[in-house]
């Protein structure tokens, strides 16, 4: 090697890996390179190719080559004539071309070339650490020649320090799509949510937010199983996500999504793109040998006057959704003040109801079933009550409200079946003549786990034959209206009208 040289090279190559530490950009980290050869080696003209995963050629790095040239190139399939560097990432190694001008491979592009005054061009792939030709590194000539000694010791570092770059930019890639993207649906995750959504709070700029989420995901999952689940979830994301500059959509777990909406100013702009969800997202799936039509659910806020701070649009967006769900299942409701009183005792109602499903203080009150012609009395109605911590008997319109949560109501009508099961026993081993015993369901029994296996367990434990009960399908979603007597002794409230028991 020249003197010197050798020292010129170890100071670009310290300086380029010391770029890549620095996770500086990777086309700054390209041309810093071109240029630096350049200067080492006065007369040529260097050039950076990548080849992405579908076998095209992207420009990089040119700094002394005309951008209209460079564009030429750009989305351009390797291939075995491809000029040098289309060539050599086809064949993954090294393509020296000594005279473009009557050189085959150089056919159908030195009228690229040529006019540029590049006479000879020599072109080296370079390779990642499992053999994938990730990019090419290339030196062109303004005279017909190939590359001496000197440059092919030069070019061999290059292309080392370029495999090192173009690697470290996929694995930082890779990492930012694992952190920030669904890997489902390809869309952005809640992480990357919510980092757009502070940002555009900051900037203050006019946005609007809408949550929206999947109907009957889970009996989809259920009744077809998770592959036909994730099959309707992909479906919906892609329906979901918009070419729109100003339109971004996130995927923030399960069957919920989200969608920021840029320079949305009023509410009748974020119904209006409410609405096109509502409609693009309401069509016919194929999910294996069955199909069935999607649809969503959707809430909405609008930054500024539903709420100027992330947590506080989000939560507004939140209830909006949430009374969707109770209220217009496959429709859209844009968030109002009122909402948030309405929600906050819902949620206050099923945690207290939750809360006495742990402490057992979920009991069976029962009301008598007479003939109106002999006034025999033919069987009972059994209704929820809920004691509080002394005792006392809640008023029934005190948590009606918490069965139209499916969970809740499910987990209430597993304690009223023991309850029930277990009275009965006692009835019948007592000698009493119980005909049968009234037992309400709701649409949530259906939701969670089976109710046949639910009933016949409760009732096989304690040895009750079935035909002591019967069954009401409460079809409203939560508890019917009843009077009521005292579980086993003592009265009632009197006149009370209480939501009915579950079974």
């Amino acid at each position: 090697m020249k003197p010197g040289v050798s020292d010129l090279l170890l100071h670009i190559q310290n300086e380029i890996l010391e770029a890549v530490a620095y996770s500086d950009k990777l086309e700054e980290i390209a041309n810093i390179l071109c240029r630096r050869i350049e200067n080492l080696v006065p007369g040529i003209i260097c050039s950076i190719l990548t080849v992405d995963d579908k076998n095209r050629l992207h420009p990089l790095a040119s700094p002394s080559l005309p951008d209209t040239y460079s564009r030429a190139l750009d989305g351009l399939e390797i291939g075995p004539s491809v000029g040098s560097c289309g060539t050599a990432a086809d064949r993954g190694q090294a393509v020296i071309v000594s005279d473009i001008e009557t050189d085959p491979l150089w056919k159908d592009f030195k009228a690229l070339a040529l006019p540029l005054g590049l006479r000879a061009c020599w072109s080296t792939p370079i390779k990642s650490r499992d053999e994938r030709v990730v990019g090419t590194f290339a030196i062109y000539y303004r005279s017909a020649r190939g590359p001496n000694e000197l440059e092919k010791r030069i070019v061999q570092t290059c292309v080392h320090l370029c495999a090192i770059a173009i690697e470290h930019e996929e694995v930082q890639a890779r990492d930012y799509k694992l952190a920030y993207f669904d890997a489902l649906t390809g869309l952005s995750n809640r992480s990357r949510f919510d980092e757009m959504l502070r940002e555009r709070i900051a900037a203050k700029t006019p946005f609007g937010l809408l949550l929206v989420d999947i109907d009957h995901l889970k009996a989809v999952n259920d009744t077809m199983g998770h592959l036909a689940g994730d099959r309707l979830i992909k479906s919906v994301a892609t329906m979901i996500g918009s070419d729109e500059t100003q339109t971004f959509a996130y995927r923030l777990g399960g069957d919920e999504f989200a969608v920021i909406l840029d320079n949305c100013k009023t509410a009748h702009d974020l119904d209006a793109a409410a609405l096109e969800i509502l409609h693009r997202t309401k069509r016919q799936i194929a999910l294996g040998v069955e199909t069935l039509v999607s649809s969503v659910t959707i809430g909405g806020a609008l930054f500024g006057a539903d709420g100027t701070d992330a947590d506080m649009l989000r939560q507004n967006a939140d209830f909006a959704l949430y009374h969707a769900k109770e209220t217009d299942r496959g429709g859209y409701v844009h968030f109002r003040p009122e909402l948030r009183t309405t929600i906050i005792e819902r949620i206050n109602v099923v945690r207290s109801v939750d809360s006495a499903l742990a402490e057992q203080r979920i009991v069976a009150y029962y009301q008598p079933i007479a003939r109106l012609d002999s006034a025999e009395i033919v069987g009972l109605e059994a209704l929820v009550r809920m004691q509080d911590s002394n005792g006392e008997i809640a008023s029934a319109g005190s948590f009606a409200t918490a069965f139209t949560d499916a969970k809740i109501a499910s987990l209430v009508t597993e304690t009223m079946l023991n309850q029930v099961a277990e009275d009965i026993r006692g009835w019948l081993d007592l000698g009493i003549p119980v005909q049968h015993v009234g037992i309400n369901v709701t649409t949530g029994d259906f939701r969670y786990g089976s109710l046949q296996d639910k009933i016949e367990g409760c009732f096989a434990k304690l040895n009750v034959p079935l035909e002591h009960i019967l069954l009401e399908v409460n079809e409203v979603g939560f508890y019917g209206w009843h009077g009521s007597i005292c579980r086993k002794s003592g009265q009632g409230p009197a006149g009370e009208r209480a939501p009915g028991g579950a079974g």
